[in-house]
């Protein structure tokens, strides 16, 4: 088979486009036939080893042998001692870490589940990671019926998902920060008002909300919280730049001591790959609504031209590789 494969940190130079064996499920798992590979930003943070944080899961000086791609959707091949979720041929999509990029893969059958109905493989292997984040964190920051909710980053990957998610929460109001270029179908997917960052800044919108989304991390918290419900929730999922070293981690810090200071709650999270949530975002996905953006789609062949345009950091929705 088929994998784009890595065992040193460093760029897409430093991967192959080459022949593995074929893997075996286990006690759990299940092996997938690989159709589409999601990619995310999270890829390029474990695969550069940046920040360097990032070493401290996937190995201090080596990542080891891995395989690309964490979001997969595909059908079900052989299936492992002790699955009774999935049997071979059903559809599936979910989070599995590594091993997206190949031809096939093995998963914990507890992180996958049934491919939305309404969806190609393409456009399922675009949802997993995004959603998830941006579903947990919404309800980590208690988005109910009638919240107001800014969402910082709205054109990216888990911002489209959120601003969609919301509503789906029963937000009353929906306010979504993103470049001019993006206004347009930012809005469609539920916005009542978009920022463009471009030309405004979100700090002089003269709007309270009671929930805060920021997964960019380019205004400090101090700036924010005056927009911040006394109630409220500032939720940081994201962060560009912050270091070498901590990364994103030394601005969630910040956000956590401003909290503090000013009595608002902070929220910082990491999604857990959980079964009975893909099964959620399935159903509102076949319901119409919620639905994935592709900004570009690539062959397996292409790897390295989806990774160096994934890295670009503007990505309008998700980049996804087709495999099959």
């Amino acid at each position: 088979m088929r994998a784009v494969t890595y065992d040193r940190y460093g760029g897409p130079e430093v991967m192959s486009l080459v022949e593995v064996p074929v893997p075996e499920p286990g006690e759990g798992q299940v092996r997938i036939r690989n159709r589409a590979a999601g990619l995310n930003p999270y890829d390029w943070h474990i695969y550069r080893a940046d920040p360097a944080l990032a070493r401290t899961f996937s190995g201090w000086r080596t990542p080891g042998e891995r395989v690309l791609g964490a979001d997969v959707a595909g059908v079900v091949d052989a299936v492992g001692p002790g699955v009774i979720e999935f049997a071979v041929g059903d559809c599936v999509y979910g989070e599995i870490g590594f091993g997206a990029c190949g031809d096939y893969t093995v998963a914990k059958s507890a992180g996958l589940a049934r491919k939305p109905q309404s969806l190609s493989f393409t456009e399922a292997a675009a949802v997993p990671m995004a959603a998830l984040t941006a579903l947990q964190g919404l309800e980590a920051g208690r988005v109910s019926e009638g919240s107001r909710v800014l969402v910082i980053g709205a054109s990216g990957g888990v911002g489209h998902m959120a601003v969609q998610l919301a509503r789906v929460l029963r937000a009353a109001r929906v306010v979504a920060v993103c470049s001019g270029r993006n206004a347009s179908w930012v809005a469609e997917l539920g916005a009542d008002r978009v920022i463009d960052y471009t030309r405004e800044r979100v700090e002089d919108c003269n709007e309270q909300f009671d929930v805060i989304v920021d997964l960019v991390a380019t205004s400090t918290f101090r700036a924010l919280a005056p927009l911040l419900d006394a109630n409220g929730s500032y939720v940081l999922l994201g962060g560009i730049g912050g270091g070498k070293i901590l990364g994103p981690l030394g601005g969630i810090l910040r956000a956590q001591a401003v909290g503090l200071v000013k009595r608002r709650r902070v929220v910082q999270m990491t999604a857990k790959v959980l079964a009975s949530d893909l099964t959620r975002i399935a159903a509102w996905i076949d319901d119409g609504r919620v639905r994935p953006v592709l900004d570009t789609v690539f062959p397996l062949e292409r790897y390295r031209d989806a990774l160096d345009l994934l890295e670009g950091g503007h990505v309008a929705g998700k980049v996804v590789v087709e495999v099959a």
